[in-house]
């Protein structure tokens, strides 16, 4: 016994069933108002173009149907057409709608590659970012709710914990030239440094070529933010203290 396989229609996304909805509507009513009227349309291909008009604007154009059966049609179209394009232009502006949503919350995976990750949100990421210019940039923090630099087109967000796999897939981690790890602030020191070597190997498990450049807090885990797979270390207590040292022996 042989069955046929049919796809259930509900499956399909939205915007495409419309679309179907749409071309065998045109296909439908050209080629019947074509065997009505044949004096009037006196091809598929007028029966085509009369109802894509009918549809998609106010009256028939220039053909117009003279028949009963043939008006019939036409508000038959009118109705059917009519529901399908606003429901499609419905579909198409919830979707944009939706995805603005997802961008600004940052859920929304990124399609970013060759790009920087920074991770983090404090003054420090804030002035890398700037001073990087117009290079393609993902931001990566947890404590965010909303992308904090929405007006620049060239930096997208991700919220999430930055060693979860799947916050850095969605960040575009195995598609990264380089990621740049900042000290947690809300942490302690140790807490801070140990959350940074779990995402340097969560980083470079994933992307062994990538650059990856990690701030620690104190120089107490170096070593073992070495061995997890960091390219440059940068101790941000004894940057800051050799910069206070060096200003007070100046003055």
């Amino acid at each position: 016994m042989i069955k046929l396989h049919i796809p259930e229609i509900g499956r399909l996304p939205r915007w495409l069933f419309l679309l179907t909805a749409v071309i065998l509507l045109v296909a439908a009513s050209g080629s019947i108002i074509h065997l009505i009227e044949p004096e009037t349309f006196p091809t598929v291909t007028d029966g085509f173009w009369w109802v894509f008009i009918t549809i998609s604007t106010v009256g028939y154009g220039d053909l117009v149907p003279s028949s009963a059966p043939g008006r019939m049609l036409a508000v038959f179209t009118m109705l059917i057409g009519a529901g399908l394009i606003s429901a499609y232009f419905f579909t198409a502006a919830s979707f944009m709608l939706n995805r603005q949503t997802k961008v600004e919350s940052g859920s929304l995976k990124t399609n970013c590659t060759n790009h920087t990750i920074i991770i983090g949100w404090n003054a420090r990421s804030y002035y890398l970012i700037d001073q990087l210019g117009n290079q393609p940039i993902v931001l990566i923090d947890f404590s965010l709710s909303v992308h904090p630099l929405l007006h620049l087109s060239h930096v997208r967000f991700i919220h999430g914990v930055p060693h979860s796999p799947g916050v850095l897939e969605r960040a575009g981690m195995p598609f990264a030239k380089s990621v740049v790890i900042t000290a947690d602030q809300h942490l302690n020191e140790e807490a801070a440094d140990a959350q940074t070597i779990l995402t340097i190997l969560s980083a470079k498990r994933m992307n062994p070529s990538a650059l990856c450049i990690a701030e620690l807090v104190s120089g107490h885990l170096s070593d073992h933010a070495l061995t997890a797979g960091a390219d440059k270390l940068i101790e941000s207590k004894q940057v800051l203290g050799n910069a206070l040292v060096m200003e007070v022996r100046d003055h």
